[in-house]
């Protein structure tokens, strides 16, 4: 390939004078790729970043991995022998922590609020497990009696509920039966604390007592439904599952956390994915403009052309000169949106700021100009509908080069069309009606 090839593809890149539209499109069609990218990277940074969070904040609060009975939804009673299996897990190198729980629904009173919870029996008296004690931001950091509960800080803002309240849990127990159903049992307990996971979910439904006290209130005896585990190695969940369920036997089900919640995980695979398509449409229609921009550039260079293979060019050059410029407009674009995209993605948390303020500042200047009564201000990421302090950002190195590299070569796969056209213009004609 010879060097006058990226000069002329240089050359045709601008425009004289008389063609200042055809310099537009070119600009246009860069300033194309360089917002697709850019928006590509910013949308799925913060997404990565949400994402990462929340599943932090999930595993933080849950197990990593759980230990159940195989047969625990026909109705079986859970684990008796749940002690013993607890020292088989122990055994094995890499597990941090395993407590027995015994996890359900239940309904939760106060005053005259009722609402649905989920009941977690985890530790005792004499043992309360750090995953539960780090999350306690007020009141006891252990059990005192059996009837002393934890609720979440969000939970008690909404029911308008103190330490030292008396609360009233309401639970299925027994086996259904045709006639009676399932036979309620019901207990009053103290709230002896408040406890905030940063997970919305939890912090608003989740009652939190001892193993002991859940066992009286299912009326269920010494029995576990399930072994909570962590691991010093959240990639290996799979390994470690593995590991255990060789050494547990075929008796017991070992799940880990996205299996449990394995429609939750797909639900947040499922939204970047068509994010991610989205987004990518943009690049697509910035080729679209490419291809229209050649195509008026190959009519515009007709007597170019048509000297270059009068002298000797060959189709090939003339495609490889065209082929270059979608090739540079798509270097340009993606190489300012990666530059652009990065650095908005790390100071996301300033400009979020920046633009609320701009924001606020203005429709208060309106509502006092106006006197149009008060102005509630803005928030752009409110955190009663998020639960996040910051706006969390994950940047994916192999995912901006695989951003980058697509637009360059959709970009170059625009031009080949216009390339190819140009390459098949006779010179002789070209001349003779030029």
């Amino acid at each position: 390939m010879r060097l006058y090839e990226f000069f002329i593809g240089y050359r045709y890149l601008k425009a004289k004078k008389s063609q200042l539209f055809i310099s537009f499109n070119t600009i246009l069609s860069v300033i194309i790729v360089f917002i697709g990218v850019f928006t590509l990277i910013i949308v799925i940074s913060v997404m990565n970043g949400f994402q990462s969070q929340i599943k932090d904040k999930i595993l933080d609060v849950d197990s990593h991995i759980a230990v159940e009975d195989l047969y625990n939804t026909q109705g079986m009673k859970g684990i008796r022998e749940y002690k013993q299996l607890m020292e088989k897990v122990k055994s094995i190198k890499g597990i941090l922590t395993v407590n027995p729980y015994i996890q359900g629904q239940g309904l939760f009173r106060f005053v005259e609020n009722v609402s649905p919870v989920v009941i977690r029996g985890i530790g005792g008296k004499d043992y309360m497990p750090l995953d539960v004690q780090k999350f306690i931001i007020e009141g006891e950091k252990e059990y005192k009696g059996y009837r002393d509960v934890y609720i979440g800080s969000e939970m008690a803002f909404n029911y308008n509920v103190k330490i030292g309240d008396m609360i009233e849990l309401i639970v299925p127990k027994g086996r259904l039966t045709a006639t009676t159903g399932i036979t309620p049992g019901k207990g009053t307990f103290r709230v002896i604390g408040f406890f905030k996971t940063h997970y919305y979910e939890f912090d608003t439904g989740l009652v939190i007592m001892s193993l002991k006290s859940a066992q009286r209130l299912y009326e269920i005896g010494d029995v576990a439904k399930g072994l909570a585990i962590k691991i010093d190695d959240l990639y290996k969940m799979d390994y470690y599952a593995s590991k255990i369920q060789t050494e547990i036997g075929l008796e017991y089900q070992t799940l880990t956390a996205q299996q449990r919640n394995a429609n939750f995980f797909y639900a947040l695979k499922l939204e970047k994915l068509i994010m991610t398509i989205i987004l990518f449409l943009i690049i697509i229609s910035a080729g679209f403009t490419i291809m229209g921009t050649m195509v008026m550039v190959v009519m515009e260079k007709r007597k170019p052309i048509g000297i270059l293979k009068s002298m000797g060019a060959k189709p090939i050059s003339i495609m490889v000169i065209f082929v270059l410029e979608g090739f540079v407009i798509g270097v340009m674009g993606s190489l300012l949106g990666v530059i652009f995209g990065l650095a908005a993605s790390l100071n996301i948390e300033s400009i979020i700021r920046w633009i609320e303020n701009l924001i606020n500042d203005g429709m208060v200047f309106i509502y006092d100009l106006f006197n149009l009564g008060v102005f509630y201000h803005v928030s752009l990421v409110p955190k009663n509908v998020y639960y996040l302090d910051t706006i969390p950002t994950e940047i994916k190195p192999e995912f901006i080069v695989t951003v980058a590299i697509l637009s360059v070569f959709l970009s170059t796969i625009s031009a080949i069309f216009p390339a190819w056209h140009a390459s098949r213009l006779r010179p002789a004609e070209i001349i003779r009606y030029e």
